[in-house]
């Protein structure tokens, strides 16, 4: 049922239904109200014709009764009782005007002479009352029942000169005048009275519809379907003639009601045929309409269906249709096209690199896979990146660095002369896979790779000789599936880069440490995420040496790893900065030590926290509001913490790092430099450096005892620093010797195992008054 052409079907019967319905709805209506109107016209047209009737006959009747009473003849047989001259002249006078009945009464209604056979010779006229009100008016008129039957009577005094008696003449009201009635009305007429307590009933109507047409209401249904709902067939008007309650004389006007309606039933049958021709019609039309619509429809639906199946072409066009579905059928081909295309970029691009066309990392994966399935013969997944692409980038700008990516890309495509299967996995970072044939030997094609790539690349109008490192896994040798065999090389690349090497293989046991180092990495990051102490911050403190006195300290992170234990801070922060999750770690850092700042100011300590930060932490702009924002919360001042860079941190981006320190040095913070000496640093950058303080590396402290070279490096850095208004402060001092050689050479601060080792935050204070109970109140000071 819910389909096109059952909807257009039933949409079409069920308009001409309503449609039909209404026109009906209306003829019924319309017909109803007419019939009513005409009907009750009919009435009040019988109506007045019956009372026009009755009058003109009761005229004749008065007449006849005046000429009666008037002969001197019937006065004198009157007076002197001449039965036979009476009867006589009763007769003449009946038959002349062919009147019904007459009589003559006495002055006491006793009945005298009749035209009729007289029930008793004495019987008294049964209507007093109209004999005294003719004696009264000199005449009366009525409607009267006499011997079983109904008149329409006149009655009038005989004078000589005084009343002797009383002439009446009456027309008898029977079928035969009904009838004429009803022919010259079109309305039947019943007489309804009663004699002796029994109905009596003069009509035109057949028995067996006169007692319906007696019960009938005077109100007339004004629709077919009120005439239907109340089952009537008649309409009656009742009309009194004389008389009241047993004496009461009616006439009853009554018309058929299916009569009255009969004459539009012709143009009823004419309407439903019509109706149902249109019906008919109606059903033929929307078949054919419905065909001509859905089977091209159908056909769309096919067609939208091979296009969901991916088959954009050889769709068989639609013939028979109109114009809108043969347009509808354009646009799908067109559409269809338009999917083909698109589907065809977005396949690609799925599967391509964007740059350089070749295969991205999860196509050369497919790729790979499809290689183990359909052979066994031994290749090589070669993973190479450009050694100091960043300079090319940086020198001759990213158009450059991308036209020598594409240049790369071709190169490699050039060295695999069959289906080559090459891919760039990331920036400077290429993979391909190379098939190994007979006796060739591994390194030898990784050599000649090495070879080819190593002739210049003519980028625009430069000749660039670029570098490679290349990482190497063999199959069946070092993995037998796509994914272990592309992290393989990928390991063995890292091993290459950090080694500084051009070739570098995979080795066993390699894959298993990689994968020991996600996971550590795997659980940091949830270490940090729910804090639920695995991290926590150790407190190692300086001593200022001309004073004695410890009011600083150096925040140190450490992790206790629920499986492995003990994790070293250099193994984890790298992980960290090659995840890119030194931020997060950053951040709790920050958290946890200004946290615990406020705890030891609260306490009554007053302690700088030196908190140390990492080359990634110096790109971070929204480093020092977070900061800022937490010192505030607390209610800290800029001074309670410091930070620590190490020169290689500050020399990895030099310009960059001193605009961030500028940024700490102006809002009030402490900087220092942390492993100062080991080498990255140049006086000029230290000089442009806005920092207060250098950390002399350990590996200068340590041995400052023994080592005459170390103790001149120590010494000149302390001067040097003192030479720039630093504070200098060194690590790593072990013994009351090197504190002493460190006090003559008039270094700041130390810190180191000699004056404690790092500790939890919660042994730091009762080491701090410990202390200060073994040394001169002032050695516990303020800042």
């Amino acid at each position: 049922m819910n389909s096109l052409r059952n909807q257009i079907l039933l949409f079409s019967v069920s308009l001409v239904c309503v449609a039909s319905l209404t026109i009906l709805g209306a003829y019924w209506i319309s017909i109803g109200h007419y019939t009513s109107d005409r009907i009750n016209q009919d009435f009040s047209g019988a109506a007045k014709v019956f009372g026009q009737l009755l009058e003109s006959r009761e005229v004749q009747l008065t007449t006849t009764a005046e000429v009666l009473t008037s002969d001197f003849g019937f006065k004198q047989a009157v007076a002197t009782r001449d039965t036979q001259t009476i009867q006589s002249v009763l007769n003449n006078h009946s038959e002349r005007i062919s009147a019904d009945l007459m009589l003559l009464l006495d002055l006491s209604g006793t009945l005298q002479a009749s035209t009729q056979d007289s029930p008793s010779p004495i019987a008294k006229f049964a209507h007093q009352d109209l004999l005294r009100e003719a004696l009264t008016h000199s005449g009366a008129a009525a409607f009267v029942a006499y011997q079983g039957e109904l008149y329409q009577m006149i009655i009038l005094p005989v004078y000589a000169p005084a009343p002797i008696g009383f002439a009446a003449i009456g027309f008898r009201l029977d079928s035969e005048l009904a009838e004429e009635l009803r022919q010259i009305t079109n309305v039947h007429i019943s007489f309804v009275w009663r004699d002796q307590g029994a109905a009596k009933v003069v009509s035109t109507l057949p028995r067996d519809q006169l007692e319906e047409a007696l019960r009938a209401p005077e109100t007339i249904p004004d629709t077919l379907l009120s005439l239907i709902q109340q089952k009537q067939t008649f309409s009656s008007k009742r009309r009194p003639l004389s008389g009241m309650g047993d004496n009461a004389i009616e006439a009853v006007l009554s018309v058929p009601l299916h009569n009255a309606f009969a004459e539009f039933a012709i143009l009823r049958d004419r309407i439903l045929l019509i109706s149902a021709l249109t019906f008919l019609l109606s059903i033929a039309g929307s078949m054919v309409l419905s065909h001509n619509l859905t089977k091209p429809l159908g056909r769309m639906v096919k067609i939208a269906s091979d296009l969901s199946r991916g088959q954009y072409r050889n769709l068989t066009p639609i013939s028979i249709a109109t114009s809108e579905i043969k347009t509808l059928f354009q646009a799908f081909i067109k559409m269809g096209s338009d999917i083909e295309e698109r589907e065809y970029k977005i396949t690609y691009q799925a599967t391509h690199d964007g740059l350089t066309g070749l295969f991205n990392r999860n196509k050369v994966i497919a790729e790979v896979e499809d290689a183990l399935r359909r052979h066994n013969a031994p290749f090589l997944i070669i993973s190479l990146n450009i050694n100091g692409f960043k300079n090319i980038n940086d020198t001759f700008g990213p158009k450059v660095g991308d036209d020598c990516l594409r240049a790369v890309g071709q190169r490699l495509v050039e060295f695999i002369p069959k289906n080559p299967i090459c891919a760039r996995l990331g920036a400077d970072e290429f993979l391909c896979l190379v098939d190994v044939f007979g006796s060739e030997n591994a390194r030898a094609i990784c050599d000649k790779l090495l070879a080819h790539l190593a002739r210049p690349f003519k980028v625009d109008d430069l000749r660039l000789t670029l570098s490679f490192s290349i990482g190497v896994a063999q199959y069946p040798e070092h993995a037998a599936a796509a994914e272990e065999l592309l992290r393989r090389a990928s390991i063995a690349l890292d091993k290459a880069r950090s080694e500084r090497c051009a070739l570098r293989f995979y080795e066993s046991g390699e894959d298993e440490a990689h994968l020991r180092r996600l996971q550590l990495l795997q659980d940091l990051k949830l270490a940090i995420a729910e804090d639920d102490g695995q991290l926590c911050m150790y407190y190692q403190p300086k001593m200022h040496l001309a004073s004695g006195r410890v009011d600083k300290c150096e925040a140190l992170i450490r992790w206790s790893h629920p499986e492995q234990g003990f994790i070293p801070p250099d193994i984890f922060v790298e992980l960290a900065e090659q995840a890119g999750l030194i931020a997060s770690l950053t951040d709790w850092v920050t958290r946890t030590v200004i946290n615990q700042v406020a705890e030891w100011r609260d306490q009554g300590i007053d302690l700088q926290a030196a908190i140390n930060l990492s080359a990634q932490d110096l790109e971070r702009d929204e480093l020092l509001d977070n900061v800022l924002n937490q010192l505030e919360t607390l209610k800290l001042p800029t001074r309670a913490v410091s930070f620590e860079l190490t020169e290689r941190d500050m020399m990895s981006d030099a310009d960059h790092a001193i605009a961030l320190m500028q940024r700490f040095r102006q809002r009030g913070f402490t900087l220092s430099v942390d492993d100062y000496g080991i080498g990255y640093s140049s006086l000029s950058k230290l000089k442009q450096m806005p920092v207060a303080e250098i950390k002399i590396d350990k590996s200068f402290v340590i041995p400052l005892e023994q080592s005459a070279s170390d103790k001149i490096i120590v010494r000149s850095t302390i001067e040097l620093g003192h030479s720039f208004n630093l504070k200098v402060i060194a690590e790593g001092v072990e013994t009351q010797r090197s504190m002493d050689l460190l006090a003559e050479m008039g270094c700041d601060y130390i810190q180191g195992y000699f004056l404690s080792k790092p500790m939890p935050a919660k042994e730091l204070a009762p080491w701090l008054r410990q202390r200060a109970q073994q040394l001169p109140t002032q050695a516990f000071g303020k800042v």
